[in-house]
């Protein structure tokens, strides 16, 4: 009975967490961007009013945040000479100091918060309706990200590269490895945005050229991105909108294709269509790589539920038809476009599976 007693009251527990979880990351946010959290970190025991003093809060705003940040395992105390005090706890300390967690919350606050509200609107719909906190004339958001306010904007990038970088230094040496003693003389990126990736290849191999292939936004942006300067005379660009019919032309000199997270900004039937695109542009021998994270493939729980919420961005924001793959949910949409895994690499930076296929 006791033991029954106690698992009910850990569910109970854990049920009012979530109801009051926008509270606490609210909380959260707001002792983030005034110092508060990192004042009780590096300075530890300190009471409330010295806390408030420390991050420019009045005691009764720095107590109101104490009292819940406490109760959410954030802070605990630490008394101080008789006094009352706090300091961070491990997870304090995490939404600190570690790149990764601060990625993605303030992905979350500044990019996906304002948008949220509508989740259900755009589950019904199908659409992004999330993205009326922008703009009510937004169909999707990939053509307005540098349209974004600054914050949310900085933050997309933010948690975009530092998702992407990790895994793009494994996948270059993977491709490094395959091609070997030869390298691939043109790859074309395929939904390459700011030529992240792009530059890093061309920095991995000096003796290639890429093309990039964007919607037009990104591509008539390539000369004034001061960051692909070094790299400018090997790297061209190719407009192509793929919500609609046009096929992938002028790719005939082309070794590698490249996606990276590029699939999972469409719906299945999309997906589908942009890889039989692909595919018929696609000269005899030339090769295919996805750089994609998978739902259910994950070494760790904190990176499954990463990306089971990041999923709810692309319904809300992004396009309200997409979402990551499950494993064997993407290794069938290859099959079914005509397309032979060669090699599997999982683990790819923090998250990441490389897929290298052949037609």
């Amino acid at each position: 009975m006791s033991r029954s007693r106690s698992n009910f009251l850990a569910q109970l527990e854990r049920a009012q967490f979530i109801a009051f979880s926008p509270f606490i990351f609210q909380a959260a946010a707001a002792a983030l961007r005034t110092g508060l959290l990192e004042t009780l970190s590096r300075s530890p025991g300190q009471n409330v009013a010295g806390a408030a003093a420390a991050s420019g809060l009045t005691p009764y705003a720095a107590g109101v945040l104490i009292d819940i940040l406490a109760t959410a395992g954030i802070l605990e105390p630490a008394p101080n000479e008789g006094l009352r005090g706090w300091k961070t706890t491990p997870v304090g300390d995490l939404l600190i100091y570690d790149e990764m967690t601060r990625a993605n919350f303030f992905f979350t606050a500044d990019t996906c918060w304002p948008g949220l509200d509508r989740t259900e609107e755009a589950l019904k719909e199908g659409k992004p309706a999330g993205l009326a906190a922008f703009n009510p004339s937004w169909k999707t958001i990939y053509p307005h990200l540098p349209e974004l306010p600054a914050m949310a904007q900085r933050s997309w990038f933010r948690f975009d590269h530092y998702h992407s970088d990790r895994a793009y230094a494994a996948a270059i040496e993977a491709i490094r490895e395959f091609w070997a003693p030869q390298t691939p003389a043109r790859i074309a990126d395929i939904g390459g945005n700011t030529g992240r990736f792009t530059k890093m290849f061309l920095e991995a191999f000096p003796d290639s050229t890429a093309v990039l292939v964007d919607l037009p936004v990104e591509v008539n942006a390539i000369p004034e991105r001061s960051e692909l300067s070094s790299v400018q005379h090997r790297l061209s660009g190719h407009a192509i909108d793929w919500l609609t019919s046009e096929e992938l032309t002028g790719m005939e000199d082309v070794d590698l294709f490249w996606m990276s997270q590029f699939l999972d900004c469409f719906s299945l039937d999309e997906a589908a269509s942009i890889l039989e695109r692909t595919r018929r542009a696609m000269k005899p021998g030339a090769k295919l790589c996805v750089l994609e994270p998978l739902t259910d493939e994950q070494r760790h729980q904190a990176a499954a539920l990463s990306l089971a919420a990041s999923s709810l961005y692309f319904t809300v924001l992004a396009n309200g038809v997409s979402r990551f793959f499950h494993g064997a949910e993407l290794r069938e949409l290859f099959k079914k476009t005509g397309f032979r895994i060669i090699q599997e690499k999982p683990n790819m930076g923090v998250s990441h599976t490389l897929f290298l296929l052949e037609a």
